[in-house]
């Protein structure tokens, strides 16, 4: 399959203003990442992860071993409810040690996908979206992941209809890209960063900034989306 011209199109006019930046690409790295800040922007998410391995140290077992004090410290750093993202932490740990021997990674890849996914969604704060999102950017299996920003702009470009749940609007933007061909790591990987940076930047969910924006002229106008 191809990617169809009009999305392909899309996509490229989204690249020559997005500047993608290189995240994680561990299965235990796109979790904390998604656990270390609440509310904050991806460079302060990078400042922290890097203050994490710094004082805490890398992998599960360096957050088991970890000081309460030390955790909690860094965790205020990263906004709201501290306590509630240390407690996060070591689940996080847990679940590794329990579920996967310390090895995540590996535990993923033995794993059939249906219950590699089950596994991630044991996980704090990794649903439907972030499971695939651990799996697609580890290179685990390619599977078409979107995060919000991705979402409500393929909704207002009018590739879906949002709908009433928040589930159903992701499972039928992820439909889209398999219909128009978008498939493989990489292409699926540029389709999520620059759908997610054109969200972030000028498809914003209560303001979006259409006159700035190269997709203007094609763009349907729908109404303003509530994911």
């Amino acid at each position: 399959m191809t990617l169809s011209p009009l999305l392909k199109e899309r996509l490229e006019a989204l690249s020559a203003i997005h500047r993608l930046a290189d995240g994680p690409t561990d299965p235990f790295h796109l979790i904390l990442w998604e656990n270390i800040g609440y509310l904050i922007d991806d460079d302060r998410r990078r400042a922290l992860m890097a203050e994490f391995q710094t004082r805490v140290g890398e992998g599960p077992a360096a957050i088991r071993a970890a000081s309460g004090d030390v955790l909690l410290d860094i965790a205020r750093r990263g906004g709201m409810r501290p306590e509630t993202r240390v407690e996060r932490w070591r689940e996080i740990a847990r679940i590794i040690h329990e579920a996967c021997g310390d090895d995540l990674e590996g535990a993923l890849r033995a794993a059939p996908l249906a219950k590699a996914r089950a596994l991630l969604k044991r996980f704090p704060v990794i649903g439907d979206p972030g499971a695939d999102k651990v799996l697609l950017f580890s290179g685990i299996a390619a599977r078409a992941s979107l995060d919000s920003n991705g979402v409500r702009v393929l909704a207002r470009l009018g590739y879906f209809t949002e709908q009433r749940s928040y589930d159903a609007s992701y499972r039928a933007a992820i439909t889209v890209l398999a219909e128009e061909g978008l498939e493989g790591f990489a292409p699926l990987r540029r389709a999520y960063g620059l759908l997610q940076a054109h969200g972030r930047a000028l498809c914003k969910r209560g303001a979006p900034i259409c006159l700035t924006c190269p997709l203007e002229g094609a763009c349907p106008k729908t109404p303003l989306a509530t994911l």
